[in-house]
């Protein structure tokens, strides 16, 4: 238990990892790959549910800031290529 939210979001994904990785030690030591779907559904439930719960508890807007994206989409100006 943390003293902020996110330490608790940390934890509950750190720990949905660990259960992911049991699972997936026990898939390989019983031979049943079966278990492997299980598996990749866990992980990606737990990362659904750590990206929401970020969203939610984040104020604002989530924007990428790439820098020089415009020069890279050419609209910053002209670049030139050096072949």
């Amino acid at each position: 238990m943390g003293p902020t939210v996110l330490d608790r979001v940390i934890t509950v994904n750190a720990i949905s990892s660990m259960v992911t990785v049991i699972i997936l030690l026990m898939a390989f030591m019983r031979a049943d790959y079966g278990f492997i779907d299980v598996a990749i559904v866990l992980a990606l439930c737990g990362f659904v549910g750590v990206v929401w719960t970020l969203r939610m508890l984040t104020p604002g807007e989530w924007h990428v800031q790439v820098p020089r994206l415009n020069e890279l989409s050419g609209e910053g100006g002209e670049v030139s290529a050096h072949d």
